[in-house]
């Protein structure tokens, strides 16, 4: 995860300096301020791809807490106790990019059924992630405030695409590859689980990711 955000964050900075080098105007015909401009912005993309998102925030928030209040217990306990702080993590993060994704679909999308798709999935992922910061809350895990840079990214590629079948095909893909994450996760959480409210959280998801995933494969089978 930690590889992807930082090649992106070169990809986007790399493809600033093309624009900039290459556009309609050389170097040498653009004004001081359209260069100071530009090169402003290239600095603040590294200040970006050198800060933390809020998933990453909330990783290390989570394990500074253990390290710190886990004295007494082993280190594999340590580590299980990370590891379903990170899963918690995650699927808040994977919860709240399939959102805006549907959000984006159910206001562009122009298939009924993408469209049904993208209602229910936002309504179903309002509950859960309420559910599972409740969850959080008992367990003292501090979940992030907004999604992964993965997932605005995610966000963006489907704003970008244009309406139209290839634009419901674009988020029903989306839809199956970010579900397909979750599953991995939710299958991990339900293995390395302390409780059983933490078991039937993990339930949850592997029930609604499921069908969403399942759903949104057999839509895109329909529409390709």
């Amino acid at each position: 995860m930690e590889g992807w955000r930082v090649a992106q964050c070169l990809k986007t900075k790399q493809a600033l300096i093309y624009r900039v080098l290459l556009g309609r105007e050389s170097m040498n015909a653009m004004k001081p301020t359209l260069i100071s401009a530009a090169l402003l912005a290239v600095l603040l993309i590294n200040v970006g791809c050198a800060s933390d998102d809020s998933t990453s925030k909330a990783n290390k928030v989570n394990e500074e807490r253990i390290d710190k209040q886990a004295i007494a217990i082993s280190e594999d306990d340590k580590d299980k106790a990370k590891d379903v702080s990170k899963s918690l993590v995650d699927l808040a993060s994977m919860s709240m990019t399939e959102y805006e994704l549907s959000k984006v679909a159910f206001q562009r999308a122009t298939n009924p059924q993408v469209k049904a798709l993208a209602q229910q999935a936002m309504n179903e992922h309002q509950q859960s992630e309420r559910d599972l910061r409740a969850l959080a809350r008992q367990l003292n895990v501090t979940l992030p405030t907004a999604m992964a840079r993965e997932g605005k990214n995610r966000i963006d590629d489907l704003q970008d695409a244009q309406a139209g079948t290839a634009f419901d095909i674009d988020y029903l893909s989306e839809m199956a590859k970010v579900n397909d994450k979750a599953l991995d996760v939710a299958d991990d959480l339900e293995d390395n689980a302390p409780n059983d409210a933490v078991k039937e959280l993990a339930k949850k998801v592997q029930t609604n990711d499921g069908k969403h995933k399942d759903q949104a494969k057999q839509l895109k089978n329909v529409l390709e």
